[in-house]
């Protein structure tokens, strides 16, 4: 695989306006959740518990891999069945009833157990669950951009996401939306 500097990755970002609806391959994905979920650095974390938010992924269409619901266990680097099929319509809704994450290839939801961080830190605790959702999320945009995927952060109802990633995520709330998959590129008509 060829390797781009970290400069030229940078470069080319942007988020995704348009995903096309075809496959991104179960080894592009792995990459992904591998290199965004490697630790932040930060006070707050245990390192037994060394993240606060969990992934909860839909996908639409990667090779190698059934459409679903999942959830990603980072140690181990595995994805869990939650329950399988088609769910485009239901991440379009999700995503405040948007194209982008019903064409996505994968939509990675971050929730997290609020209250015993809060209980833990206070209200501390939320500033800190948002800002490891803000670092993970940014390098899920930087390793899909180097491996020439499109990337693009989004907002959700927070209720719903819950309820549709339960009964495994009762309890938890909501954080972050990132939608992955091939980009389509808008071509100026001028």
């Amino acid at each position: 695989m060829r390797r781009d500097p970290i400069e030229q990755v940078i470069l080319r970002r942007g988020s995704s306006r348009r995903f096309a609806r075809t496959p991104i391959s179960l080894q592009q994905l792995s990459t992904i959740l591998d290199r965004a979920t490697r630790g932040v650095p930060a006070d707050f974390l245990d390192p037994l518990r060394p993240q606060l938010n969990q992934l909860y992924l839909i996908v639409h269409a990667v090779e190698g891999l059934d459409s679903g619901a999942y959830v990603f266990h980072c140690g181990p680097g595995l994805l869990e069945c939650l329950k399988q099929g088609d769910f485009r319509s239901q991440a379009g809704y999700l995503g405040l009833e948007q194209d982008l994450p019903a064409d996505a290839a994968v939509d990675i939801f971050f929730l997290a157990d609020l209250h015993p961080i809060l209980h833990r830190f206070g209200n501390r605790g939320y500033r800190a669950v948002q800002l490891e959702a803000g670092i993970i999320g940014g390098k899920l945009y930087l390793a899909a951009y180097a491996q020439r995927l499109g990337a693009t952060g989004l907002t959700f109802y927070d209720d719903d996401v819950t309820h549709f990633f339960s009964p495994h995520a009762e309890g938890k709330s909501a954080i972050f939306l990132v939608a992955l998959g091939n980009s389509v590129k808008y071509q100026s008509s001028e």
